[in-house]
């Protein structure tokens, strides 16, 4: 049980630069009091609980302008809806029905400018939301830390490092097995493992 503790990418061109990070990493150095340049314009990319937290914490870290960028609307987030409430009482200015296209770097290779793209809902997909699509069109905002909080997985090197892919009788718990998820399926997941052993 390592938990999923990799960021998922933005996945579009200029990801790379220097202000770019994953949700779960810049969390991680605010509870390590690391030093964060987040300047004045912070775009945090993601619907979840994950978003909202990094939103919320940009907020309290300074930053005058603190974007959530989401491809669905308010009501398809999987944020918990007191989280979003109080993200917005905080501050945060909320661009749903937008996605990142690309990630515009200034000439030292930091990001400078975010270009959007603006969704529009179709039909439901698999998960019983309504899939967003392109409309077509595009804009661009500034800013000067872009935060990537659109999902995590665990970190297969760490099984792969310990040689456990090559033992029998291993058995994998928690996130690594069910994905990000509650404490309760997490556990849920030991008892079955526990309930195999036996």
């Amino acid at each position: 049980g390592i938990g999923a503790w990799v960021s998922t990418g933005v996945g579009c061109p200029g990801e790379d630069a220097e202000g770019v990070i994953g949700g779960i990493d810049f969390l991680r150095k605010v509870v390590r009091n690391e030093e964060i340049k987040l300047g004045e314009k912070v775009a945090i990319v993601g619907g979840g609980n994950t978003a909202m937290d990094a939103c919320r914490t940009a907020v309290r870290l300074g930053a005058k302008e603190v974007y959530n960028i989401y491809r669905r609307t308010k009501d398809e987030m999987p944020a918990d809806m007191v989280e979003i409430e109080e993200a917005e009482e905080e501050g945060v200015i909320f661009k749903n029905l937008t996605n990142p296209l690309e990630v515009i770097k200034d000439e030292k290779g930091h990001v400078k400018e975010v270009v959007l793209q603006v969704m529009e809902l179709g039909e439901p997909d698999a998960s019983g939301r309504r899939k967003p699509v392109d409309s077509g069109e595009t804009f661009n905002i500034d800013c000067t830390y872009l935060i990537s909080a659109i999902g995590e997985k665990a970190d297969e090197n760490v099984l792969s490092a310990l040689g456990l892919s090559e033992e029998e009788k291993v058995y994998v718990i928690g996130d690594t097995k069910t994905g990000p998820s509650t404490v309760v399926r997490c556990i849920a997941s030991a008892q079955s493992a526990v309930d195999d052993a036996i």
